[in-house]
């Protein structure tokens, strides 16, 4: 399957040249609901299991508890307890809904390629419930068992169980966002606040504001191509990207004569049309 990263040509560049991905901590991202739609989904389906059977376990509502004030901290807490950290993929090219969101090249990738988990995005309404139903009931037993095995706190696999509704709210997104098709590298979900989690948070400039990120590997044979966008001198633009992706393909091939994949570089066919 091949996925489309849109973003600025800073990002084109750095991203070529380190064989790096940004994630993005998620309070960060372009939609500023991030999270809370699934969220909702997520704590109306736990609301309703306990009103429904209020004669479970007391360890299940507390269960139940720990999993609606987790979601909403990890929405909302601070840098310091580690936030949910994203980067997205489209499966659809050239959409020019997308080239005026987030710039005016696509990094194409091979999924097959890159070394991540990929999870896909969740628009449908019924989806969405389908999904929460299917996973929560299973989870919340789980971080059931767990605390009563140990005193009223989550083990490892009760922390695994709740890891697993965080990332799965975080898949779930408003429809009007649909036609993006939208494909995640999620990262985050799966580290306790209280442990060092090994995660490099690093900063970088956007407007007025500091964008907290990590980085994870995205080695260049996991990219296809690149695609140059709609805009003003497309093809000044093509034409030197596709000078600096040359000779980037001829460095590599010096350093390793074993490395005979190239990158290629291609230009959108939605005409440019000045505001």
């Amino acid at each position: 399957m091949q996925l489309f990263h849109y973003t600025d040509i800073n990002a084109v560049k750095a991203i070529l040249e380190n064989e790096k991905l940004w994630l993005t901590d998620v309070r960060y991202l372009n939609d500023s609901e991030e999270m809370h739609n699934g969220i909702t989904v997520l704590i109306d389906y736990i609301k309703h299991q306990i009103k429904e059977f209020p004669d479970r376990h007391e360890l299940f509502i507390r269960a139940a508890e720990y999993v609606e004030s987790g979601l909403i901290g990890k929405a909302n807490y601070g840098l310091e307890n580690r936030p949910v950290f994203i980067c997205s993929f489209s499966q659809a090219s050239d959409l020019l809904s997308q080239w005026r969101a987030y710039g005016s090249y696509a990094i194409e990738f091979t999924s097959e390629a890159i070394p991540h988990s990929l999870s896909a995005c969740v628009y449908d309404d019924f989806e969405k419930l389908s999904q929460a139903s299917s996973v929560a009931l299973s989870s919340l037993m789980t971080m059931c068992s767990s605390m009563l095995a140990n005193d009223g706190y989550l083990d490892s696999d009760g922390y695994d169980a709740f890891s697993g509704l965080v990332e799965l709210v975080a898949t779930f997104k408003h429809h009007s966002f649909s036609e993006e098709h939208e494909v995640r590298v999620i990262v985050g979900h799966d580290v306790e606040p209280e442990v060092e989690d090994g995660l490099e948070v690093k900063f970088r400039p956007r407007g007025n504001m500091l964008i907290p990120y990590v980085e994870l590997s995205a080695p260049s044979k996991s990219i296809r191509a690149i695609h140059v966008g709609p805009m003003a001198n497309q093809e000044l633009a093509f034409t030197s990207l596709k000078s600096f992706v040359t000779k980037l393909n001829l460095d590599r091939f010096v350093e390793d004569n074993n490395y005979l994949h190239e990158i290629e570089v291609f230009k959108s066919s939605i005409p440019f049309r000045t505001p």
